[in-house]
Order: structure tokens, then sequence, then C-alpha cells
């Protein structure tokens, strides 16, 4: 008997069958999108940022006055204030050091004011007066500065303005609201990255002091509203109509158990975990035991069990 003899055989039309599996996978796909897509969201920006949420905005620039914010002890490539995340003599950021050094009040809060008040008298003098405070009166500065970041708890928007009790904030309070018209215009995004390297030709590439000034409240109050916070959903739950990298459910899982959860070296943590399961996987074939578990499991046997039988009767 012929080996072409042993199966049946019939005509068979395959782009009409390729037609009707990919319209049914296409219709499917169509289907479970409509009932479990993601939200559609706009890219948060500084600009949309300070329009939706003027208090915020000047929450976030009253904690990088007073020193309180996120990054100001983040540690390095940032600042000396955090500790390098290490595991035993591990330790790259403490290797690289500070290489781009970042200090929240001068970047957030005093070059883009300096620079505005070369078109605003109001401004400069508020400049002024903040300067000759911090030089001969830092006591009565951080009073102020104290002051306006209590009352911004209590305060209010109208026509995109806060509005704040009446209270001793000496020049504080005028330049946060500069700034926040500024930052609603769509200036202080573009004042942020203007002279850092990579952005002095016709095209910015440099992004990193408007993506800072997001990282802390703004982008956290963002996440949370569509439950896309490191503790429930994380890196898995992407915006948009798409999956997010799903192949990454492995590494990001790492963040929901101790000690990864609860370390503040737990990104360089999950780092080495993955890099040795990797290493694992590449070297295999050459790892004793390892190598030899498809004899002590022979699997392969089952899956291709026609051919071993096949060959037993030869």
């Amino acid at each position: 008997m012929n080996e072409e003899d042993k199966y049946k055989q019939k005509e068979s039309d395959l782009i009409k069958e390729f037609l009707y599996a990919f319209f049914a996978v296409l219709a499917f796909i169509l289907i479970l999108a409509l009932l479990f897509k993601s939200p559609q969201m706009k890219p948060l920006s500084i600009m949309s940022y300070s329009k939706s949420s003027p208090v915020g905005f000047e929450k976030v620039e009253s904690r990088n006055i007073l020193g309180i914010s996120s990054l100001e002890d983040y540690g390095p490539p940032y600042n000396k204030n955090g500790q390098a995340q290490s595991v035993g003599f591990i330790s790259p950021e403490g290797i690289e050091g500070v290489t781009v050094s970042v200090h929240p009040k001068e970047v957030f809060f005093i070059d883009p004011l300096i620079t505005y008040s070369r078109l605003s008298q109001k401004v400069k003098t508020l400049m002024n007066q903040y300067f000759y405070l911090s030089h001969y009166d830092k006591s009565l500065l951080n009073k102020y500065e104290e002051n306006y970041y209590k009352a911004l708890n209590s305060a209010k928007v109208y026509k995109g303005k806060v509005i704040v009790k009446n209270g001793e904030y000496g020049p504080i309070q005028g330049m946060e609201n500069d700034l926040l018209i500024l930052a609603q215009t769509g200036v202080f995004q573009n004042l942020l990255d203007n002279n850092l390297k990579g952005n002095n030709g016709v095209y910015s590439y440099n992004f990193q002091n408007k993506l800072l000034f997001l990282q802390g409240a703004p982008l956290a109050n963002m996440a949370k509203n569509y439950s896309m916070l490191g503790d429930q959903w994380g890196i898995l739950k992407e915006e948009g109509n798409y999956p997010g990298p799903w192949w990454l459910f492995l590494y990001t899982s790492l963040y929901q158990i101790p000690p990864y959860s609860t370390s503040p070296s737990g990104d360089l943590m999950a780092f080495l975990t993955f890099s040795v399961f990797i290493a694992i996987l590449f070297f295999i074939p050459i790892i004793p035991v390892l190598n030899k578990i498809p004899y002590y499991i022979p699997i392969y046997k089952i899956i291709w069990r026609r051919y071993y039988n096949e060959k037993k009767i030869s």
C-alpha cells in the first residue's frame, strides 16, 4: 500500500477556508474588545493637569518649595539624599552615582519664574522679594511657604484660578498663581526641558523634567482613578484598545509579594531575579541535571507517540 493511500483525500478550497477562519476570529476579537476594552485616555501633561486640577498643581509646587516632594529624597541618579538600591554588594545606582542632578525647587519653581520675570514687572517684583527673604529672613519665608501649603487644603477654584483664605503668604501666593497661569497656557512645560541636553536643536528629545514633575501625585491620582496602580493591575492593564505587554506578567507579579513589595530595593531585586531566571533558560542545554529533564520526564514521547509506535513496528 502506498503511503498516500493510507489517508482519505478530498478537494479543498484553501482560500475559502482561510476567509471563514479569518472572519470568525475577527468577529470573536471584536466581541471581546467591546466587552472588555480599556478606557481611552488622553496623555497626561502638565498643561492638562493644571487645568483639571489647579489646586493639585499648586500643591505639587508647594511640596517642591518645601523640599518634601518624592523626588527630593529619591537618591541616585538625581541626588544624594536617598539610599541607592542594593542587593548585597550589588548596587548599580551606587556605582554610577548622581548622573542627572535635579533640585526640584530650582528646576520646577525658581528657574521658570526667573525666565518669566524678564517679561513681567509684577513677577520680577515678587522674585526680588523672594530672594531678599531667602537671604535675610529664611524663617519668615519658610513660614509663608508652610502657610500657603496648608491653605491649599481648603482652597477653591474659580474660573481656573486657586482661591485661598486670607493669610500671611508673602510672595509665595503670587508666584504660585503665576506659575499656574504659565502651566495652563502650556508655557511652563516648555520651559522645563528647554535647556536640557538634546533639546538645543530643531527637535526636542529629552523630556526628563516634564516627566519628573508628573511622577508623583499627578500620575498616581490618575492611575488610581482607572485602577492602574501597581498593587491593582499595574503594567498589564494598559489603557487604550489593546492589551498591555502581557508577557511581563511574571516580572510584574513579583511586585505583589514580599520581599519585592516591601523592600526599597524591590526594582533591583526583581531585575536580578529574572536575570538569573533568563540565564538558567539560556544555559539549560549545558546545565547538568536540567539538560536531562526530557529524559527523566519523556513528555515528548507522548506527543510523538505515533512516530515511536511506527518505529517499533518497522
